[in-house]
């Protein structure tokens, strides 16, 4: 943008505040167009400055986001260009008092303006009210400022500001930090200045905290307290999150900023931009940043957390750590868990910075404490104890000590703290041999104290060890014992008491005994210790052999065929290991193996001298641990020296040899002086000059910034006496001026000048005919632009790419393609090589994502603007709005243009431009406004470069380098000039090595040439390049760090780590949103740092940041539109005979109808884009078509889409895509059927002969059982047998009922009859219920029940004519094709059912359910039977990955959830469908089953039998009672009756009324105690009378 002159600026700067007084008043009811139209207005002209502060106004957290980002977007683009004209603030000051000149008063104004917006900037960053979109884009913009500093210095005042805001924030900062962190913190400048930023701010904030700040506080001023712990919380979060850099790594140093740290006053000198110097002064800053915090009144969380992260953190990066002594000590001190952690800090200043500390030892042994064990942080606390205890400087008295407060706390404290307990005293007895008379320390009873305390005794049992204090060196601890320790031995746990007898070793000897791994230990817990005693192998399987221990490394059997022979081998001063006999003991030796071949033996198999190579090895490996030599020279035959030469031994870079003599001689040498001494010849025999040639366009894009990038390259390489010493490096360059005939001549020429390299050419169509006469001439051609992916070794072997192929620039378009969504694309090319060939690889990567170039438009090279605008009408026609511009920067921005003026850039469209559109922006200081314009929203690659310190350097003396070759444009580097750098440093290094091992510059006439007589070209003259393979080999394994990072080829040619930067332009600058690697795909983070994790290409882990797309919208755009190319979609439809009802074509208006054609028109209404078609019949009209004759012609492009009654099978799906179902469907069986009436006998239906048989005896057992329960108690049982018999079968058939009368009194029988009832129950109801349907219900029978049935007959079955039914029943089922009927429509239906099999008609029809549930309506006498046998739908078909069959299926649900679907159905099909349309139909009605009622029958007879079980128990008891009795009076009487038999008397019992039985018994009683003479005897006689005569009577 042009700058407005002194006039223009004069009235700006007057009207400005009436101006933004009358917008701010309307600047709520702004939309969005008046947004995008004012900033358009504000970039077209100077006229429209007053836009500025009415778009400043827009820029609030409470703004609509899409109107902000519009705001935003406009303004960053307005003050880019002007940023550097721009005052500063104090200058816009004076500026505005003066206000004299008017360009001092526009500098003031255009101060005032750039300063709210970056304060709308940070507010819109920092307020957590900002959308995460708004907040993204505005943190990036600013930090875009911060970076466009004065002279390309970092703008650290702004970034003051924000740091300032972000501390004093009273809401959660964390997305910001996150955003901070992840993109930034990389950087050093970016950490430096943040570091800076915040010792002011710390600073500041601590004299505000110990000075008016404590008063404040003291006051009750608790919001000035809370303000203060927000901050301090703001403060260690900016710290936490952008982390020190690794010191370690001082090879570079990544830069947001162009110049860096460097200050003001400051020169870019070689000093100040080294590593070295740059980490000293990040370490100086942030050690003052930690130190102004730590002096903060820190909050007890924030304490803790950095105490525990601190050692780790912040004092390995700090310049002076020990300046931290102070806050440790203070730390230390306190006591309790804060003690604890502040441990860890404190031994790294003691053991690693010289810190005394007196006290330490007891301050450590305070902490012991049986709270220690509970800690959070026990695991690091426990660790450092033992490191603490290592030194042997600690005193006996000091190690007693802790030893005798360690055991002491071993009684309170759990399983897990007893074990590193311990471990703890097994490393001090170790440690310290003094104090390991603790273990077995034994008192006398006559032991009398000696100090002074009197002349009493020692009591027994007692323990001189004062716990409780604090001087570790007055407890006592020499006096006593670890007495503790022997009352472990009884612990609870395993473990611990296993443990207790590692202390019983005699610790003194130090050669026997190892000291214990705390870490195995400190994060021990009752799961640990549980865990391991549960996994531990309590006893070990016997074995059938015993074990010997080894003697030797190898074991002979190991080796068959080969004898081992024992030497010495010794080590002299020399390092040279010599194999001798015996040796001194005092002379340092090794043991080495000699390795003899057996006579027998011949060293001729693959397997034998692999074997021989892996002994080898494992001595030569040994010796080099030990000895750290680098070269091992091992003798042994002839043979096997040819084959098992150059054994290479990776870990320590050491070579193995095998020489001529027999047996082995071991030679160890640690340097070979022959080597210098040849690279020393080879330097003398270089030559002083090497010159090489470059082809390229000079005025190009990639040209321009290449020439400079070259002869920077050149210069460098020169200057380092490292590289090619004593030959100077000339490079030739050769402009071909976008011309191909003079590209050639150019090559030519350089041909017959000996040239032993060529840098490019830059375009792949002129690399395709050069590469031919490098590879006769045999010179090596390096192209650092020519990226066409056909150009590979295997045809063009002399042909190197010094630059990324755009196979890999196409894999990252065909991943961003997929992780968008898009399934089809259009490609806009240049019709050349380099064109045609990266859209077919482009093709090719999208064909494995299942995605497919919709249509390519081929741009002729150096097309007019009209023919660009003809391919881009016919783009615009497509319905792809995926559009991948691959072209060169000019035609590139030409076609962009003209697709801005065409409406192709605005929202809906995506672009993607390959990387010449990142190269272009790169290099372009500044865009005119047409060009910012057409580039909005497009995404772009740029070839991912590390920040290496090659890279910086060249970055910061580019402007140097453009004035020293007095280039007039102002032009930046890209990622090609980076590539061209590295380019001649690849030729440098390669002809270094080259020389290095004895290359000679030589050429020799090419044969093929002299033949060839005639004309004026001198073709003779070019020659060959002897030693152009030699060369070219030392080029393919090339590996340093250049500008670009590491350069490294892969087998196949490739630089090895292809990568690219996905770029979003926006406004005049760009944003980078992810990076794609060949590694790890789409990704968020640098690939830096993925390379060093495990690769993952998976779906979730693929990732992109924000994209703001053509429009300026942040939705993803849908990719695709309906072609507007004025053709009608053809759908095909079905043109059918029978079944109507879904498709009809209507001959008189010469429509189509029906269910299927209303469906598809309603869904299309609700589409959100108008889709023209027109329906297509199929078909003869005399019968149904073929359905997949149908299907196949979308296949042959005959028809888009297929529209009617489809079923969705898998072979249809294979092969076309189809929408979501709008009808159910599946396969059923029609078969005729016919009435089943009932007869006057079906009564007896419901249960089968069976049933009834069973269900009646169980009503006499009930009978029988209720009988024999009740008899003996219940009158109503008893009488004569007639009629106890008949009451019997009354009582048991009455309960079917619920009408007997006999009452039940004795409780098994009432058990019983509850048991009886309930079964009658069930039966009843199941009877009542069987018989209704039976009575009720129409029963239709057929001799076919379903699919298995009619499969497994041998009876024809009929088909509808094109339904996918036939081909169902003949590959699925395995029907026999001969059984097959087609059927045309539902009269052919009925006439084959009723006609049967016999008579020519079919058994069953096998049709969808949606055609028969319609004949079924007009034919109800045939039935559906069996089950449906598919599950399936309707849908309309369309081709593969067609987006169309999206969006419809959309539709479709959107139809039925608002009930259109139901409706439409309603309209064309009637849903009256008989029951048995739906059901289930058997030849007969189911009988019920005695299967059915087993249960039940099963629990009454069990119950039966238990009563039974317990009565008789009951009744043989009295019986017994009765008899015993009775077996008394017989023994009194003296008449001696006789006696009668025992079953006659136990039957006689059971069949007595108790009553009678009872009173029996107590005559008989009576009369044994003889009481009344004769009358009791009467009394007797008449009794037994009586009881006889009752007995009979029964």
């Amino acid at each position: 943008m042009a700058k407005p002159s002194s006039a223009t600026a004069t009235a700006t700067a007057t009207a400005s505040a009436s101006g933004s007084k009358k917008r701010k008043s309307k600047s709520g009811a702004l939309t969005h167009d008046e947004v995008k139209t004012l900033g358009h207005e504000l970039l077209s002209s100077r006229a429209h400055l007053n836009h500025a502060p009415t778009l400043l106004a827009l820029l609030s957290p409470s703004a609509p986001p899409k109107i902000a980002l519009e705001a935003l977007i406009s303004l960053q683009s307005f003050f880019e260009p002007l940023l550097p004209s721009i005052p500063s603030a104090s200058a816009a000051a004076a500026a505005d008092a003066a206000s004299s000149d008017p360009e001092l008063v526009f500098g003031a104004w255009l101060r005032k303006r750039f300063d709210e917006f970056v304060a709308a900037l940070i507010e819109l960053s920092v307020s957590p009210r900002s959308d995460d979109a708004i907040r993204e884009v505005a943190f990036d913009a600013f930090m875009d400022f911060v970076k466009l500093g004065k002279d390309g210095r970092f703008h650290s005042a702004i970034y003051h500001k924000f740091l300032h805001a972000v501390v004093h924030a009273t809401d959660s900062i964390d997305p910001l930090l996150e955003l901070l962190g992840s993109k930034y913190s990389k950087y050093a400048d970016v950490c430096y200045f943040t570091y800076t930023s915040i010792d002011k701010i710390t600073s500041s904030l601590g004299n505000q905290t110990t000075g008016s700040g404590i008063d404040g506080l003291q006051n009750g001023d608790e919001s000035s307290e809370d303000r203060s712990v927000s901050c301090i919380h703001n403060i260690y979060n900016i710290l936490v999150h952008i982390p020190a850099l690794d010191s370690q790594k001082e090879t570079k140093f990544d830069m947001w900023s162009t110049v860096g740290i460097s200050l003001k006053g400051e020169k870019n000198s070689s000093e100040g931009s080294s590593a070295t110097h740059i980490n000293k002064r990040l370490k100086v800053k942030f050690t003052k940043a930690w130190l102004a915090f730590l002096k903060l009144p820190l909050p007890l969380d924030v304490y803790k957390e950095v105490l525990a992260t601190i050692h780790q953190n912040v004092i390995p990066s700090m310049s002076n750590p020990a300046i931290l002594c102070d806050f440790f000590t203070t730390s230390y001190d306190i006591g309790g868990v804060i003690s604890v952690m502040a441990l860890s800090g404190l031994f790294i200043l003691m053991t690693q910075h010289n810190l005394e500390y007196p006290k330490f030892y007891d301050k450590l042994y305070a902490l012991l404490t049986p709270a220690v064990f509970m800690a959070k942080h026990r695991s690091v606390f426990l660790q450092l104890l033992d490191a603490c205890l290592k030194s042997s400087y600690v005193s006996a008295h000091l190690a007693a000590s802790f030893a005798k407060r360690l055991s002491r706390l071993a009684l309170s404290a759990p399983p897990a703290g007893a074990l590193i307990i311990i471990a703890l005293i097994h490393n001090l007895l170790r440690r310290h041999p003094s104090i390991n008379f603790l273990v077995h320390w034994e008192v006398p009873q006559d032991d009398t104290n000696t100090s002074g305390e009197g002349s009493q005794p020692k009591k027994v049992g007692a323990d001189p060890f004062n716990n409780e204090e604090t001087d570790p060196t007055k407890s006592g601890a020499m006096r006593s014992s670890l007495w503790e320790i022997d009352t472990l031995r009884h612990h609870y746990t395993p473990a611990v008491s296993r443990f207790v007898a590692s202390l019983e070793n005699d610790l003194t000897v130090r050669a026997k005994t190892t000291e214990m791994k705390i870490t195995d230990f400190s994060s021990g817990s009752y799961a640990t210790v549980f865990r391991d005693e549960v996994r531990r192998r309590i006893k070990q399987v016997p074995l059938a052999f015993y074990r010997t221990t080894p003697t030797s490394l190898f074991q002979e059997s190991d080796f068959p065929g080969w004898t081992f022979e024992q030497a010495s081998v010794e080590v002299n001063q020399n390092h040279t290991v010599e194999t001798s006999g015996p040796s001194p003991a005092k002379r340092s030796r090794i043991v080495v193996w000699t390795l003899d071949i057996a006579s027998r033996i011949e060293v001729n198999g693959r397997e034998s001298v692999n074997v021989l190579q892996k002994q080898q090895s494992v001595v030569a490996s040994h010796l080099v641990r030990l000895h750290k030599v680098t070269q091992i020279d091992l003798a042994h035959t002839a043979a096997d020296a040819s084959r098992l030469s150059h054994v290479h031994l990776s870990r320590r870079n050491c070579r193995l040899k095998l020489f001529r003599p027999n047996g082995m001689r071991i030679l160890i040498k640690k340097k070979r002086k022959e080597r210098k001494r040849l690279r020393s010849k080879n330097i003398d025999a270089r030559p002083d000059t090497v010159s090489i040639g470059a082809l390229f366009t000079f005025n190009s894009t990639i040209g321009r910034v290449a020439k400079i990038a070259m002869a920077a390259a050149v210069s460098d390489i020169n200057n380092d006496s490292s590289v090619l010493p004593g030959t100077n490096l000339v490079v030739q360059m050769r402009d071909s001026n976008c011309s191909g005939f003079v590209g050639i001549v150019q090559a030519l020429q350089f041909m017959e000048k000996d040239t032993i390299a060529i840098i490019g050419p830059q375009s792949s169509v002129l690399a395709h005919v050069v590469s031919h006469v490098a590879n006769e001439l045999q010179v090596p051609m390096l192209s650092f632009a020519a990226t066409d992916p056909t150009l590979t070794p295997l045809q063009f072997p002399f042909f190197v790419r010094t630059t990324h192929s755009d196979h890999f620039q196409m894999a990252s378009v065909a991943d961003i393609v997929n992780y968008y969504g898009w399934k089809q694309v259009t490609a806009i090319y240049i019709d050349d090589d380099y064109g045609r060939n990266g859209i077919s690889s482009l093709g090719d990567e999208l064909a494995k994502r299942r995605s497919k170039i919709l249509y390519k438009a081929a741009v002729r090279p150096g097309a007019r603007r009209s023919e660009m605008a003809t391919v881009l009408v016919r783009v615009a026609m497509m319905e792809s709005r995926v559009l991948i511009l691959h072209a060169n920067p000019d035609s590139g921005i030409q076609l962009l243009l003209l697709a801005r003026n065409l409406g192709m850039t605005s929202s809906g469209y995506v672009w993607i431009a390959t990387d010449w559109l990142g190269s272009f922006l790169d290099s372009s200081p500044h865009l005119d406004m047409d060009t910012v314009s057409a580039v909005q929203g497009v995404l772009t690659l740029r070839q991912h470069t590390e920040n290496t310190r090659k890279k910086s350097m060249l970055a910061s003396k580019w402007s140097a380098l453009l004035k020293r070759d007095n280039v007039s444009s102002r032009f930046l580097i890209n990622s090609y000039g980076l590539y061209a750098y590295d380019t001649v440093w690849m030729i440098a290094h390669a002809l270094d090595a080259f020389f290095s091992r004895g290359g000679n510059i030589s050429f020799s006439t090419y044969p093929k040439l002299r033949d060839i007589a005639g004309g004026g070209l001198q073709l003779g003259a070019m020659t060959v390049f002897d030693e152009g393979r030699l060369l070219l080999e030392r080029i393919r394994q090339i590996n340093f760090s250049g500008a670009t990072g590491l350069v490294k080829f892969d087998s196949d040619g490739n630089l090895l780590r292809p990568a690219y930067d996905i770029v979003n332009i926006l406004g005049s600058g760009s944003r980078t949103i992810g990076y794609w690697s060949n590694y790890s795909g789409l990704s968020t983070a640098s690939p830096e740092t993925l390379y060093m994790k495990p690769a993952n290409r998976l779906r979730e882990n693929q990732k992109l940041g924000l994209v703001i797309w053509p429009g300026e919208t942040v939705t993803r755009p849908r990719g695709w539109v309906f072609p507007n190319n004025g053709n009608e979609l053809r759908i095909g439809v079905p043109d059918r005979v029978s079944f109507r009802q879904f498709v009809s074509a209507d001959n008189i208006t010469d429509t189509v109808r029906g269910f299927c054609i209303d469906v598809f028109v309603a869904a299309t209404a609700l589409l959100q884009y108008p889709v023209p078609y027109k329906f297509i019949m199929f078909g003869d009209g005399s019968e149904n078509p073929s359905y997949a004759q149908l299907i196949n012609k979308i296949q042959t492009n005959e028809f888009d889409a297929v529209v009617g009654d489809i079923a969705i099978v898998t072979n249809r799906t294979r092969v076309v895509d189809f929408t979501q179902p709008y009808i159910e469907s599946g396969l059923v069986v029609l078969t005729s059927v016919k009435k089943h009436s009932s007869s006057g006998w079906s009564f007896l239906q419901p249960f089968t002969i069976r049933m009834w048989g069973v269900t009646g005896l169980f009503f006499l057992i009930i009978g029988t059982v209720v009988w024999l329960l009740e008899h003996r108690i219940n009158d109503d049982f008893r009488g004569p047998p007639v009629k106890q018999i008949i009451t019997v079968f009354w009582f048991s058939f009455s309960t079917l009922f619920f009408a007997h009368r006999e009452d039940t009194r004795s409780t098994l029988g009432r058990f019983v009859i509850i048991i009886w009832l309930f079964v009658v129950l069930i039966i009843q109801s199941s009877y009542t219920a069987s018989l209704t349907s039976i009575l009720t219900v129409q029963q239709l029978t057929s001799p076919i029940t379903g699919i298995d049935s009619l499969v497994a007959s041998d009876e024809p079955i009929g088909f509808q004519v094109g339904s996918f039914a036939e081909n169902y029943l003949l590959h699925e089922l395995g029907v026999s094709k001969s059984r097959l009927r087609a059927l045309g429509n539902p009269d052919e239906y009925k006439r084959a059912l009723d006609l049967g099999p016999g008579n020519g008609g079919v058994m069953a029809i096998v049709d969808e359910r949606p055609y028969i549930e319609l004949f079924l309506l007009e034919h109800p006498k045939f039935a559906v039977v069996g089950s449906e046998f598919t599950k399936s739908g309707w849908g309309f078909a369309f081709p593969r990955d067609s987006p169309l069959a999206v969006d419809l299926s959309t539709a479709i649900l959107e139809l039925s959830e608002n009930g259109d679907l139901q409706r439409i159905h309603e309209k064309w099909l009637n849903d009256r469908v008989t029951e048995s349309q739906s059901q289930t139909n058997d030849l007969d009605s189911d009988s019920l089953q005695v299967y059915s009622f087993s249960g039940l029958f099963l629990i009454c007879g069990v119950a039966c039998v238990i009563t039974l079980a317990i009565h008789a128990g009951v009744l043989v008891h009295k019986y017994w009672e009765h008899t015993a009795s009775s077996q008394q009076a017989a023994l009194s009487s003296t008449d001696g009756s006789s006696r009668r038999s025992r079953l006659q008397a136990f039957l006689s019992f059971a069949d007595r009324r108790e009553i009678d039985t009872r009173r029996a018994s107590k005559e008989k009683a009576a009369a044994l105690a003889g009481v009344g003479g004769d009358s009791i005897g009467g009394v007797s006689a008449a009794s037994s009378t009586t009881s006889v005569s009752t007995s009979t009577s029964c």
